[in-house]
């Protein structure tokens, strides 16, 4: 029986300007979320990636073009209604009912969206994305090499263990395996 070998992973080199924490969007729930934003390489691209958590709810690490969120606050703003986040689900490949939210509270913390006075879980777009983009582009950062799923990259150098148990490696390739919607 032969086995079928899984798609080589796509790579890109990022310039990492932020790490940033915001509160969750449920006013009870514990723990804050971590998000992290890199330009391209020519920086005239945003990317933001969610990062951590803050307790053991699931997620998609992977990077997201700050474009795709740009035109759909956008195209909220004009309509000047309040929304709930799941509206952003379609941003991302992982299909995780937290990623959404967390991304939203992400946003709320970058002032993109504000709470809606009226209901606690809508939202309202709240600023200009362009002025937002402009001053994102100017930060200075360092570079980082950054798998587009947001799954860890492995390092094929590591030190093999005995048969028996599994490697450093495979323990890795395991856990690369489920990180990308996996518990923190």
């Amino acid at each position: 029986m032969s086995r079928i070998k899984a798609a080589e992973p796509s790579y890109m080199e990022l310039l990492s300007v932020k790490e940033g924490h915001a509160p969750k969007l449920s006013l009870g729930a514990e723990g804050k979320i971590t998000y992290q934003l890199a330009l391209s390489i020519d920086k005239k691209q945003i990317f933001i990636a969610l990062v951590d958590s803050g307790s053991q709810g699931y997620f998609s690490r992977e990077w997201i073009n700050a474009d795709a969120i740009l035109k759909i606050l956008e195209g909220l703003g004009q309509r000047a209604e309040a929304f709930p986040s799941k509206v952003l689900q379609p941003v991302f490949v992982g299909r995780s009912s937290n990623n959404a939210p967390f991304l939203a509270a992400a946003l709320l913390a970058e002032k993109l969206l504000g709470r809606d006075g009226k209901h606690e879980s809508k939202l309202r777009v709240t600023d200009d994305g362009a002025t937002w983009r402009k001053g994102v582009l100017t930060l200075k950062g360092k570079s980082i090499r950054v798998r587009l799923d947001g799954k860890p990259i492995v390092s094929t150098t590591q030190v093999t263990s005995p048969p028996s148990e599994p490697s450093n490696e495979q323990r890795q390739i395991e856990e690369a395996d489920h990180a990308a919607d996996s518990p923190e």
